[in-house]
């Protein structure tokens, strides 16, 4: 299967920002209907192109990696919604953990899963209706891809191009299939 980030259609700063506002919007609902925290799942896609073949199988591992942690650690999902536009993919899921838990599972997934890096999960807890913070835990900021500084000073800045994350994210992905693939042939 090929994958890319270029085969999908670009959008504009306008839809960007009305997919957020539409996703809090899910979010709200979500915790009106479920009373549960809720997870909102986001991929870390630079550019105008947020769907494309590469995102959505980032987006299916990170639901698979998600689905493995709950399974794993006995966690129920209540609800679970995908949203696919060109605006990205997202996924809104009502589970039955502690807030708190929650957010120490999904900051484990992001640190220690080979793709990890490029999922945003969010843990928004019922009772505040705010998101979890990695700080709130002791645990530090979010590296950036390509050197390795807080993600966010570098995205402010715009240090880096969208080729130079690209090629990271990219590489990323290969390492990762070539490993399923060894995983594969290996128990054969």
């Amino acid at each position: 299967m090929l994958i890319k980030f270029s085969d999908g259609t670009p959008i504009s700063l306008e839809q960007m920002l009305l997919a957020k506002e539409q996703r809090v919007n899910n979010q709200k609902q979500a915790m009106t209907c479920y009373e549960q925290p809720i997870i909102s799942l986001s991929l870390v896609i630079p550019g105008t192109i947020k769907n494309s073949s590469g995102a959505r199988y980032l987006f299916d591992e990170a639901i698979k990696a998600l689905h493995r942690c709950f399974l794993q650690n006995g966690i129920l999902i209540i609800n679970e919604q995908h949203y696919h536009h060109n605006t990205g993919s997202e996924a809104i899921m009502a589970i039955k953990c502690s807030a708190n838990m929650l957010k120490q599972y999904c900051m484990d997934i992001e640190d220690n899963h080979p793709l990890g890096r490029l999922w945003d999960i969010d843990v928004i807890d019922p009772i505040t209706k705010k998101s979890l913070s990695r700080s709130q835990f002791e645990d530090q900021p979010r590296q950036c891809l390509v050197c390795h500084e807080v993600a966010k000073v570098c995205a402010r800045a715009k240090r880096h191009s969208a080729s130079e994350i690209f090629k990271v994210i990219e590489e990323k992905i290969e390492n990762f299939r070539k490993n399923i693939e060894y995983a594969k042939t290996s128990h054969k």
